[in-house]
């Protein structure tokens, strides 16, 4: 079994097929995205009118395309969050970063949390666990 990516709030598979689909909103731009299903592999695909005039940390904010709830972590509002299923483990949170081009992305499991990214060191990792 594949790693499936869903929606917190309706469940909704979000990597029907390779890549993640999610909308994305900067001020007025909107657009759908394509995300890496794999943890730490940062390139995506959208619209280049989304990506005009956004500047290195500028706060993307994320929502599913068929609930169109808001992703925004509950835990931090800096990074967004999407529910990780995949074979011989519980369902697991994923919280990556809204920062355009900030590389950051967790995978927590219970107590635990899987690392990715260059800028993840300079993220606090503690307020996923509610420290």
């Amino acid at each position: 079994m594949k790693n499936i990516y869903a929606c917190p709030h309706c469940s909704t598979v979000l990597n029907p097929s390779v890549k993640i689909l999610l909308v994305a909103r900067h001020h007025d731009r909107r657009g759908m995205i394509l995300l890496s299903p794999q943890p730490g592999n940062f390139k995506y695909i959208c619209d280049s009118t989304l990506e005009e005039g956004l500047k290195h940390g500028d706060l993307v904010a994320f929502s599913c395309p068929v609930c169109t709830q808001d992703l925004t972590s509950v835990s931090d509002h800096r990074f967004a969050e999407l529910v990780l299923r995949s074979s011989g483990h519980d369902d697991r949170r994923v919280e990556f970063s809204r920062a355009f081009g900030t590389h950051a992305t967790y995978v927590i499991d219970g107590n635990h949390a899987m690392v990715f990214g260059e800028d993840a060191d300079e993220q606090d990792a503690t307020n996923f666990f509610g420290v």
